[in-house]
């Protein structure tokens, strides 16, 4: 007879413990480690149709391949997801309520655009409100949870709402000393705008983000809660309690 080992866990959001077996902290193999939630950019009225969005492409490409080398994703695995749909925040699909619910690292790309989307507000909820404890033995320095927001275009920190400006923003050390900086300046889209001279700043800046991503993921665990229905999700980004269960 095979015997569970139970843990104490304790819940990020508000202190409180509760018996969790060893096998309760694993995650679902078909589940992408993180979910990268952007603001979808439109075509313009009478402009040519393009793909508006191939920065936040860019990004999860590199940051999904520096992920599975961190992690050592056997195939088939997938590091990330980012919702591509032509027309996206319009449609709840059942790939983007799976990554929603059983992701286990949220990265949201703050911009303006981003704090005025009521699709990007709906995601954020559906992370916020699953259970988060950390895993057996794992030590975190204060502030670190698997949201991750980081600069994408940059936002004054007082005109961010409080659910976000209390997060700690994602910000690379142990780089050149003007690297940090040029990230916190311009943010990645403008890094990806500057050519070939934010290209540098960029690849380091990826690097370190993909490295606090393997941290979350190995210190952190996130319950699986799939939302079924959209109109549970808050359009707003305000901090609210979620009852336990």
């Amino acid at each position: 007879m095979r015997l569970s080992i139970l843990w104490m866990a304790e819940d990020v959001h508000n202190g409180r413990e509760w018996r969790v077996a060893e096998e309760d902290f694993r995650v679902d193999p078909g589940a992408p480690v993180f979910f990268l939630s952007y603001a979808r950019t439109r075509n313009r009225v009478a402009a040519p149709p393009r793909d508006t969005n191939q920065k936040v492409f860019q990004l999860f490409v590199d940051l999904s391949d520096h992920v599975v080398e961190l992690l050592g994703l056997p195939a088939g695995r997938p590091a990330g997801f980012m919702d591509r749909m032509l027309d996206g925040g319009q449609l709840w699909t059942d790939d983007l309520a799976f990554a929603a619910g059983h992701c286990q690292v949220f990265i949201p790309l703050i911009s303006p655009q981003y704090l005025n989307s009521a699709w990007c507000a709906r995601e954020w909820d559906a992370f916020a409100r699953r259970r988060v404890s950390l895993r057996p033995g794992a030590a975190t320095t204060p502030g670190e949870t698997p949201i991750i927001p980081v600069n994408w275009s940059v936002v004054e920190r007082r005109s961010m709402p409080p659910v976000v400006s209390q997060r700690q923003m994602f910000s690379p050390t142990r780089l050149p000393s003007e690297i940090a900086p040029q990230y916190q300046e311009e943010g990645i889209y403008g890094l990806l705008s500057l050519g070939k001279n934010g290209k540098d700043a960029y690849d380091a800046v990826v690097w370190r983000l993909a490295q606090r991503v393997a941290r979350a993921y190995h210190t952190h665990w996130v319950r699986a809660e799939v939302p079924v229905d959209m109109g549970q999700l808050r359009a707003t980004f305000e901090e609210v309690g979620h009852d336990l269960v």
